[in-house]
Protein backbone atom coordinates (compact mmCIF):
# COMPACT_ATOMS: atom_id res chain seq x y z
CA UNK A 1 0.00 0.00 0.00
CA UNK A 2 1.09 3.90 -0.33
CA UNK A 3 1.23 6.10 2.33
CA UNK A 4 -1.96 7.15 1.25
CA UNK A 5 -3.97 3.81 1.79
CA UNK A 6 -4.59 3.44 -1.73
CA UNK A 7 -3.44 0.24 -3.63
CA UNK A 8 -2.49 -0.25 -7.13
CA UNK A 9 -4.66 1.83 -8.36
CA UNK A 10 -7.35 1.02 -11.36
CA UNK A 11 -6.89 -0.03 -15.23
CA UNK A 12 -7.91 2.93 -17.27
CA UNK A 13 -9.50 1.22 -20.77
CA UNK A 14 -7.10 1.66 -23.27
CA UNK A 15 -8.55 4.84 -25.74
CA UNK A 16 -9.74 3.75 -29.27
CA UNK A 17 -8.22 5.45 -32.27
CA UNK A 18 -9.70 8.93 -32.76
CA UNK A 19 -11.42 8.87 -35.99
CA UNK A 20 -10.48 11.40 -38.62
CA UNK A 21 -13.23 14.09 -39.18
CA UNK A 22 -15.51 14.13 -42.70
CA UNK A 23 -14.55 17.16 -44.84
CA UNK A 24 -16.72 19.59 -45.04
CA UNK A 25 -18.28 21.57 -47.74
CA UNK A 26 -17.49 24.82 -48.49
CA UNK A 27 -20.86 25.40 -49.41
CA UNK A 28 -22.78 24.49 -46.43
CA UNK A 29 -20.40 26.90 -44.49
CA UNK A 30 -21.58 29.33 -46.47
CA UNK A 31 -25.26 28.28 -45.89
CA UNK A 32 -24.42 28.15 -42.05
CA UNK A 33 -23.12 31.45 -41.84
CA UNK A 34 -25.67 33.33 -44.02
CA UNK A 35 -28.39 31.56 -41.65
CA UNK A 36 -26.56 32.55 -39.02
CA UNK A 37 -26.30 36.52 -39.73
CA UNK A 38 -30.15 36.22 -40.71
CA UNK A 39 -30.65 35.22 -37.12
CA UNK A 40 -28.17 38.20 -35.65
CA UNK A 41 -25.53 36.28 -35.02
CA UNK A 42 -21.85 38.51 -35.18
CA UNK A 43 -18.40 36.96 -35.48
CA UNK A 44 -16.65 36.47 -32.85
CA UNK A 45 -13.37 37.28 -34.92
CA UNK A 46 -11.05 39.84 -32.68
CA UNK A 47 -11.18 42.75 -34.47
CA UNK A 48 -8.37 44.39 -36.20
CA UNK A 49 -6.00 46.50 -33.95
CA UNK A 50 -6.20 50.09 -34.43
CA UNK A 51 -3.15 51.75 -35.52
CA UNK A 52 -1.83 54.35 -32.32
CA UNK A 53 -3.02 57.56 -32.84
CA UNK A 54 -1.52 60.97 -33.73
CA UNK A 55 1.57 61.93 -31.83
CA UNK A 56 0.60 64.16 -28.41
CA UNK A 57 1.82 67.77 -28.95
CA UNK A 58 1.27 68.74 -25.07
CA UNK A 59 2.08 67.11 -22.08
CA UNK A 60 -0.43 64.86 -20.87
CA UNK A 61 -2.09 64.77 -17.57
CA UNK A 62 -5.15 62.74 -15.89
CA UNK A 63 -7.99 63.68 -13.76
CA UNK A 64 -10.57 61.74 -11.95
CA UNK A 65 -13.66 63.31 -10.20
CA UNK A 66 -15.91 60.78 -8.77
CA UNK A 67 -19.09 62.59 -8.72
CA UNK A 68 -22.92 61.11 -9.23
CA UNK A 69 -23.79 58.75 -12.31
CA UNK A 70 -26.29 60.64 -14.02
CA UNK A 71 -23.98 63.96 -13.82
CA UNK A 72 -21.27 61.39 -15.48
CA UNK A 73 -23.49 60.13 -17.64
CA UNK A 74 -25.07 63.36 -19.02
CA UNK A 75 -21.12 64.92 -19.32
CA UNK A 76 -20.53 61.84 -21.55
CA UNK A 77 -23.57 62.22 -23.58
CA UNK A 78 -22.70 65.80 -23.90
CA UNK A 79 -19.01 64.73 -25.54
CA UNK A 80 -20.99 62.26 -27.92
CA UNK A 81 -23.64 64.17 -28.82
CA UNK A 82 -20.55 66.50 -30.37
CA UNK A 83 -18.45 63.90 -31.58
CA UNK A 84 -15.91 64.87 -28.81
CA UNK A 85 -13.31 63.00 -26.72
CA UNK A 86 -14.13 63.86 -22.95
CA UNK A 87 -10.86 66.28 -22.66
CA UNK A 88 -12.25 68.13 -25.64
CA UNK A 89 -15.49 68.62 -24.24
CA UNK A 90 -14.11 69.84 -20.91
CA UNK A 91 -12.13 72.45 -22.84
CA UNK A 92 -15.17 73.24 -24.61
CA UNK A 93 -16.91 74.25 -21.73
CA UNK A 94 -14.35 75.90 -19.65
CA UNK A 95 -13.71 77.87 -22.73
CA UNK A 96 -17.34 78.91 -22.56
CA UNK A 97 -16.97 79.64 -18.76
CA UNK A 98 -14.09 82.09 -19.86
CA UNK A 99 -16.52 83.95 -21.56
CA UNK A 100 -18.54 84.93 -19.10
CA UNK A 101 -17.75 87.36 -16.29
CA UNK A 102 -16.88 85.91 -13.21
Amino acid sequence: MSKYGFGGGIDLPKKAAAKPRPEIEAESVEKALQAGSELGFVSREPSTRLKPGPKRKERQDKVSIPGPKRVVDEFRAFCSSRNLTLWQGLELLLSQEEGRGR
